[in-house]
């Protein structure tokens, strides 16, 4: 039996802070001297005598007075992959040219990249289900996709890092990126107005409905009353988002008052509803126009598709800022937004009845 060795507060604190290095919660550099006595609730003195000890074994190299140390991982030490877990919106995301390239820059990083085991669609947008699923992930931060503003709330109360690319973040205290599509979408209208279109459909996703309409939802129906469109409900219908309520939406949408044009926030919803009219003799553009946020399979389509577009790159230099942010250490608060635009394609012309 080895004897029993009673350790100090230095050699405790030392031990703790080892493990934290070796799991790669500092970075390149410890926090200050203050700031860890801070923290952790021990004087300064025992903190100073824990990094010398971290110093013997070659864990940190101090860097002089009033300079935090560095991190040194010793050769018969890896420091730990820096696991970042993606949160989507709904698994077909996972084809998304930007979800692709930024799985593979993390990974070109060093960093270790997921999955989470269900989508947002799949945990039925329910906090209590996230938090269940969160809870049994191994993540060092969160990447999520498209998220209402109560799961966003939740992750920033965890005090978990999180970097939410589109949603409702706008007032939430954490990075992001998102689209305005807001010059895009006015655009859009303003266009069907000319042609005649006076009941103009926005199928949106809950977050953008839910609990209050979203800033883009707000300006769009503005749009709409400016060219003299009386809006309501109808303009923004509640539905279930998936295949099956797509349908039943549809169907509720054409039985009384068929809307002349439908601006739909995903191509796959489009495509879907495309198909679907179809086969109820209803075409784009002549009985309806249909326009969606821009997918590479619009290049295959006949009649072409009018889309909302933008360039997806700033948002994959983003999160890897953030993610060498985390890893350094360092702070990350920024949030930007892409401006869209409007492309008109073949899927829309005059209103049924306007010439």
């Amino acid at each position: 039996m080895q004897p029993f060795k009673s350790l100090t507060a230095a050699e405790q604190l030392a031990e703790y802070l080892q493990q934290s290095i070796l799991r790669g919660e500092w970075g390149d550099a410890m926090p200050g001297i203050r700031k860890l006595a801070s923290t952790l609730g021990v004087s300064s003195n025992t903190v100073n005598a824990a990094l010398e000890l971290l110093h013997s074994r070659d864990m940190v190299a101090p860097q002089g007075q009033g300079r935090r140390s560095r991190v040194m991982i010793p050769g018969h030490c890896e420091r730990p992959m820096f696991r970042v877990v993606i949160l989507l919106y709904e698994q077909a995301d996972v084809e998304l040219d930007y979800v692709v390239e930024i799985q593979r820059r993390l990974k070109e990083a060093g960093h270790l990249v997921s999955l989470a085991e269900k989508s947002l669609v799949e945990l039925g947008m329910k906090v209590e289900r996230v938090a269940s699923m969160v809870a049994r992930v191994e993540a060092d931060a969160w990447l999520v996709l498209s998220a209402p503003q109560k799961i966003l709330e939740w992750f920033v109360k965890q005090g978990l890092p999180t970097f939410a690319l589109f949603g409702r973040f706008r007032q939430l205290p954490m990075p992001g990126a998102g689209l305005d599509k807001i010059p895009a979408f006015r655009a859009a209208i303003r266009r069907l107005a000319q042609l005649g279109h006076k009941r103009i459909v926005l199928l949106q996703p809950d977050h953008n409905r839910k609990p209050t309409h979203a800033l883009l939802v707000r300006e769009s129906l503005a749009e709409m009353e400016a060219h003299g469109i009386k809006t309501g409900p109808y303009n923004v219908p509640d539905w279930e988002q998936s295949p099956a309520g797509l349908r039943k939406c549809l169907d509720s949408l054409f039985a009384v008052s068929a809307p002349t044009a439908i601006i739909f926030d995903r191509p796959n919803e489009l495509i879907g509803a495309q198909m679907y009219l179809a086969h109820k003799k209803i075409l784009a553009p002549r009985d309806v126009s249909l326009l969606s946020d821009y997918d590479p399979a619009f290049e295959w389509c006949t009649p072409s598709i009018s889309c909302i577009r933008w360039h997806s790159q700033s948002w994959v230099r983003q999160v890897v800022r953030w993610t060498d942010s985390l890893v350094n250490g360092k702070d990350y608060d920024h949030k930007r937004f892409t401006k869209a635009k409007f492309v008109e394609k073949d899927s829309i012309g005059p209103a049924p009845g306007v010439s």
